[in-house]
């Protein structure tokens, strides 16, 4: 009878899976950030990287090449090398902008642990047309104490005419930074000169984030001669050539969950040196649509984009060269394909990626820039290859487990997902789009540090 009743059970048609929303990874992974502590925090915040990568990645009308590899036996090694070379004929003789030399560079890194990348010990070398440099640096931080230290020296220097420049000791640096979610604030010098290189300081009060950093090349052993270290005409001259040489910032950076709508963005203010005023706006949101594609299956009902959009003017205070306006969008379709453009006073780009997400992988783009001035359209080509590192998705931590380790990630689809999919209602519902686990990364490790 068991025997029957269990056969009867068995016959009953399998439930239908679960419908999903496939969530892809960012093209870009952002390694860069891996060598912040080793840094200005005033660099790295205020949506600088994030506009030099919206208006420059993949609409250089060059052809460039990149490479960035991590053996897989061993993860703590990685070399990402870079290589510029102008397309012959896209500067035209007695063009009034000055036709660049082909270049490239080469790191070779070492991280002892993978899953802290900031601490590391790398070596550097770069050439430009003729010249050629080569610089060691290494990074301690501390992540109990929020300290870190680092040590840069050149070994290798030459001049445009092939010539030794300085030698390598004159230009070691030393740094240390203390940096923490709220507060970050440090120092270079250079020993060999007895220079302070540039000091700087950055807080961040709720979503206001606030910022100074100056770049003096102030002679310390200037502030002890004469009256010593109470002598006050010299610190009162330090104290001036400071201040001719500090740029200020202040940005609005809401985190998420504290108000935001569908996104993150930055919108950031900055006066440099007294002499130039710069304004910016970035956005980042991470939107979902349905899916049109044939070769999907049926129970996918839903993809993530990821849009962003950013605007930038810089106005000479002096008068001298104008101001400069830069608008740029970019749109990641699926994981496979991605487009953007920028526009400016001085011309109008458009660019084209695909990225193949095999092992490893490949990431070929075209781009196409149109100048104002001269009238001529000139196009560029940027060829990648990567093995896989830290692929960052549009989810928290806690999604990527339940999802595993796919290229492509998925997740249950709710109510509100199956609605939007019929044509009906929002896919992600009201009360989660400033969710972190639905729009962002959750910060690990030092990330969330200034």
């Amino acid at each position: 009878m068991g025997l029957i009743f269990s056969q009867f059970l068995g016959s009953a048609e399998p439930e239908p899976p679960p419908s999903v929303v496939l969530v892809p990874p960012l093209l870009e992974r952002e390694r860069k950030g891996r060598s912040r502590f080793a840094k200005s925090s005033y660099d790295r915040l205020f949506g600088k990287p994030q506009l030099a990568q919206l208006f420059g990645d993949y609409l250089s009308s060059d052809i460039r090449a990149v490479i960035h590899f991590a053996p897989p036996e061993d993860q703590r090694i990685n070399v990402t090398a870079k290589l510029g070379v102008p397309r012959p004929g896209a500067y035209a003789a007695g063009s009034p902008a000055k036709p660049p030399v082909a270049g490239g560079s080469l790191t070779l890194r070492w991280e002892p642990s993978p899953d802290m990348p900031y601490t590391f010990f790398d070596v550097k070398a770069r050439t430009r047309g003729a010249s050629s440099a080569a610089a060691v640096r290494g990074c301690l931080f501390d992540p109990r104490s929020n300290l870190a230290v680092w040590a840069e020296m050149p070994v290798v220097a030459t001049n445009a005419n092939g010539s030794p420049a300085a030698s390598p000791g004159a230009g070691l640096r030393l740094g240390a930074k203390y940096s923490s979610p709220g507060l970050s604030l440090g120092a270079v010098v250079n020993p060999a000169q007895a220079t302070l290189s540039h000091a700087f300081v950055v807080g961040r009060v709720g979503g206001l984030l606030l910022g100074a950093q100056t770049a003096p090349m102030l002679q310390l052993d200037s502030l002890c001669a004469g009256g010593g270290l109470l002598d006050r005409p010299a610190w009162a001259t330090a104290v001036r050539q400071c201040q001719l040489a500090t740029s200020y910032a202040v940005a609005y950076q809401p985190t998420p969950g504290a108000g935001t709508y569908g996104g993150r963005f930055t919108a950031a203010v900055e006066l440099v040196r007294d002499s130039e005023l710069s304004i910016s706006f970035l956005h980042h949101q991470a939107v979902q649509r349905r899916v049109r594609n044939p070769f999907e299956s049926s129970d996918v009902v839903g993809i993530t984009n990821y849009l962003n959009f950013g605007f930038r003017m810089v106005s000479d205070l002096a008068g001298r060269q104008g101001s400069q306006m830069q608008l740029a969008a970019q749109w990641q379709a699926n994981k496979n394909v991605m487009v953007k453009g920028h526009v400016s006073l001085q011309g109008v780009a458009v660019a084209g990626v695909i990225k193949s997400w095999w092992q490893p992988s490949f990431t070929l783009a075209g781009a196409a820039a149109f100048d104002f001035a001269t009238g001529r359209t000139r196009y560029g080509l940027t060829a990648a290859v990567e093995t896989f590192k830290n692929i960052r998705y549009e989810r928290s931590a806690a999604a990527q487990k339940m999802s595993g380790a796919r290229i492509t990630q998925r997740h249950v689809a709710s109510e509100e997902d199956v609605a939007y999919a019929e044509g009906r209602g929002l896919l992600v519902p009201l009360d989660e789009v400033d969710n972190p686990a639905v729009l962002g990364q959750q910060p690990a490790g030092g990330d969330d540090y200034l």
